[in-house]
């Protein structure tokens, strides 16, 4: 904030006149102070009254905030000040023409709290500045004109569409438009056609909006594609110089089934005294995304790749991703080396990283690693110069998974829906995916190459993006201890550092199929993993040291981490901009992350809902896997879930939401974990919507 604009709003915190502030302000110029009022009330801070007195907005009852609009017809105002008191409650009829989104001014009303009312509420005094965002929907057709007609009920139910701004938008079509004129009393509003994505209603259609509404462009611009091409598939000779020749080791990949880019190989040597070498040995993208580059302006902008079923949208283009720096068997290829010493305890002794030429001797999958470990005859003779060095890793990474175990690392193995397409893109299975030794041994192997970097960067002062994990909100632990305690379990939220008393219930629920819903909800309970500039250790983990190294093909901060630890282990001098540069990579890359996975999970809810279009009619056990006024949600064994809406339930229902159940008067109580047999009703793969009622008999 601007000084004086600092200055002014403290001695707003009476109310003063123009004139009376100027004589706090000698010798600043009225224009100025004009101009800064002007600011300050703009952003929402101050309010003029009737009688031209201005004062903080607080002082006459006023809060600035956020409007967040409902599909009842009220919505919330959330204070740009976040405070105990929580969001505002704007009843129907009192949003001032705010529209979702809206940075608003609101009025308080006199508080209810004395007849029991916990919550604020407001009048929408003022809109300070419309969200501009875009608007999801489908273009109809009245009479001669043309409308859009939002997908969510939390916009006004039709917008004018001009036809000068249709863009080349056909009836039926799915789009975003973005407003022009809000409207005012009869007159409708009127917006413009931004995006076209297809004919509403096909899942085509859906996954290109979700996609848009994420930030997610699946082409990369020109100048990208071009400097990608430029570098041809073969490394340049003078790559070479400098680089330990690592080409003649047993070295080699380990992936899924599909997988396409291998960013990540491993090696293992004994050593003598029962010590062993774990070579982690990850893509060098760093050699080939330069900074400042069109390729590293591109990777920062889409910050991760993102995967749905039979689809990746690359962070960087396949001509690197796929190619040049893809780990493929037989291949010369770039890497940096992580070389960590390890004793007979699986205590990490010692750790170099380097500059690396290597030739994968294999390409991997899990599946055929786990049966070469579970003795596999013919996949032992077909790699029998990889079987005994696999028993060995796999033997390494218990041994590393049990040291993790001991410090109190959380393990959070919550399955994974698994979907399945055929050639057409048509799902045709879906399970939760299995997770074998050859799984976990590769994560056991990434971790420690991770904190290894981690832990020397740390040391060395050197700018770093971190992988950070902070200690649960006891608040959001007390919640989890409550839906324990009934299966016998005592969890005080007040020691969240104690993660043994959490493990001690993810082991006892692993076993029980009636406990099957308690990871998910104790992961719900943990803070969300981010990016920082600073090294604030990982709870889930329980490490001191984290960031993320091992996978730069499809995630910024390893290339960032690649970069920086580079120029660390030659001595290079930090700057300012160096520091800058981790802190603002370590946001935007939380944010893109956050967007990939939002974007990923809804893509799959619709083909989840597409493989589910079979079954229509038919009846599956499942169990309630969450619990809302409007109903609940059940989970099958497949992975599936969906809602049975309260309406449908028989009889009238009452919602707890401090112990989360449904319950009505004849006893029959519906919580998180509760077995149901339903009948499926709907399912819908443009929307995702899966729908539920529950079974005669149930």
């Amino acid at each position: 904030m601007d000084s004086l604009d600092q200055k002014i709003l403290t001695l707003l915190a009476q109310p003063l006149r123009l004139e009376e502030l100027r004589r706090h302000l000698p010798g600043v110029r009225k224009q100025q102070i004009i101009e800064s009022l002007q600011r300050l009330s703009t952003s929402g801070q101050i309010v003029k009254n009737k009688k031209n007195r201005f004062a903080q907005a607080s002082h006459f009852g006023c809060i600035a905030g956020v409007y967040l609009a409902t599909e009842r017809g009220f919505g919330f105002v959330a204070p740009d000040e976040r405070d105990a008191d929580g969001d505002i409650f704007i009843p129907p009829r009192a949003d001032g023409g705010a529209w979702h989104g809206d940075h608003v001014l609101v009025r308080l009303r006199p508080s209810d709290r004395r007849q029991g009312n916990p919550r604020r509420e407001g009048q929408v005094e003022r809109i300070l500045e419309r969200s501009h965002q875009e608007i999801l929907g489908a273009v109809r057709q009245r009479g001669k004109s043309f409308v859009f007609v939002p997908e969510s009920r939390k916009y006004r139910a039709e917008i004018l569409l001009p036809k000068a701004h249709l863009n080349g938008a056909q009836v039926g079509d799915k789009v975003t438009v973005r407003m022009m004129y809000y409207g005012e009393g009869r007159v409708l509003p009127q917006a413009s056609v931004v995006q076209i994505f297809g004919k509403n209603g096909t899942m085509q259609a859906s996954i290109a909006a979700i996609l848009h509404e994420n930030g997610i462009q699946e082409t990369f611009p020109s100048d990208v594609k071009a400097q990608a091409d430029a570098l041809g598939s073969c490394i340049p000779p003078d790559a070479y110089a400098g680089r330990r020749d690592l080409r003649d080791e047993l070295i080699f990949t380990i992936d899924g089934d599909s997988a396409k880019d291998f960013d990540d190989a491993v090696s293992l040597r004994p050593l003598p005294g029962g010590y062993m070498q774990l070579g982690v040995h990850i893509a060098d993208v760093s050699h080939y995304v330069t900074p400042d580059s069109p390729l590293d302006g591109e990777a920062y902008r889409r910050g991760c790749s993102v995967y749905y079923p039979g689809h990746v949208v690359p962070m960087l283009p396949f001509a690197l991703s796929d190619g040049l720096c893809s780990l493929v068997p037989g291949e010369d290829r770039l890497a940096f080396t992580a070389l960590l010493e390890l004793g007979p305890d699986g205590r990490r002794h010692k750790a170099t990283f380097f500059k690396s030429v290597i030739r994968s001797k294999a390409r991997m999958t899990y599946n055929n690693v786990n049966k070469i470990l579970d003795g596999d005859p013919a996949l032992c003779q077909t790699y029998d110069f990889l079987t005994e060095i696999s028993r060995k890793m796999a033997e390494l990474a218990d041994l590393l998974h049990r040291r993790r175990m001991e410090r109190g690392a959380l393990d959070l193995d919550i399955p994974e829906t698994e979907i399945e397409v055929d050639e057409q893109g048509e799902p045709v299975a879906l399970q939760y995916r299995s997770r074998g030794r050859a799984e976990r041994m590769i994560e056991e192997f990434m971790l420690q190459a991770n904190e290894a970097v981690a832990e020397f960067m740390d040391k060395h002062g050197a700018p770093a993006v971190y992988r950070v994990h902070e200690n649960p909100d006891p608040e959001k632990l007390r919640v989890f201890a409550q839906f324990a305690r009934p299966f016998g379990y005592r969890v005080d939220p007040n020691q969240p550092q104690d993660t043994r008393q959490l493990q001690a219930v993810l082991d006892q629920a692993a076993g029980d199929p009636r406990q099957r819903a308690l990871p998910t909800l104790l992961l719900r309970s943990l803070a969300r993993a981010r990016y920082a500039e600073e090294n604030l250790g990982h709870y889930g983990l329980q490490a001191k040291y984290y960031l993320h190294f091992t996978s730069p093909i499809r995630r910024y901060p390893d290339l960032a981490t690649h970069r920086m630890l580079a120029r660390a282990l030659a001595d290079e001098r930090f700057t300012q901009a160096d520091y800058t540069f981790v802190e603002n990579a370590a946001g935007q890359s939380t944010s893109r992350e956050l967007a990939a996975d939002t974007a990923e999970r809804e893509i799959d809810r619709l083909y989840i809902a597409a493989y589910m279009e079979q079954f229509l009619g038919q009846t599956f056990d499942g169990e309630v896997s969450g619990v809302q006024s409007f109903g609940l949600f059940v989970a099958l064994p497949n992975g599936a879930e969906g809602l049975i809406r309260i309406e449908s339930l028989p009889g009238y229902y009452e919602f707890d939401g401090e112990k989360m159940t449904l319950s009505n008067s004849s006893g029959l109580r519906f919580t998180i974990g509760t077995a149901v047999r339903v009948r499926l009703v709907g399912a819908n793969r443009a929307s995702g919507q899966i729908d539920f009622t529950l079974a005669e008999g149930s």
